[in-house]
């Protein structure tokens, strides 16, 4: 992964299955299990409480933005996914994020909402053919 870049395409999954928003945002938050800049990811979950996930009703596609910050999460770090649900949130984040980096954090969270709260790129990013296509996308405009 590019050191400078915030998502790893094998940090997107594109054909999420859940059965509930709660299994997906789990399933989501998974994804950063392996990644080396998520020190603890049983401590970094239990970061991410009810305060911290937010759903964009609006937003074309609906989506759901969540994070968990604290003291096991080294570097920043984004998981994404686009979910199979018949109705409800089509894509949904987590970001990971350091407890000392505040400023980034509300850099990067308020661009994502801001990212999708466009219509095209919503679009452009359910149309992704590739996990590497997404992360690019949210690579160059988060960049």
């Amino acid at each position: 992964m590019d050191s400078s870049s915030i998502i790893d395409p094998s940090l997107v999954r594109l054909d999420l299955e859940a059965p509930d928003r709660e299994t997906a945002l789990r399933r989501t938050a998974e994804l950063l299990a392996a990644d080396p800049r998520v020190g603890n990811w049983e401590e970094f979950w239990l970061s991410i409480g009810g305060r911290q996930v937010v759903e964009l009703a609006d937003a074309a596609g609906s989506v759901i933005l969540a994070h968990g910050r604290g003291q096991a999460v080294r570097e920043v770090a984004l998981a994404a996914a686009r979910w199979a649900a018949p109705a409800g949130p089509r894509l949904i984040f987590v970001f990971a994020i350091p407890a000392t980096m505040s400023e980034e954090y509300l850099r990067n969270v308020g661009a994502l909402a801001r990212i999708c709260r466009q219509p095209e790129k919503t679009a452009a990013l359910l149309a992704a053919a590739t996990p590497a296509e997404f992360a690019g996308l949210l690579d160059a405009w988060l960049g």
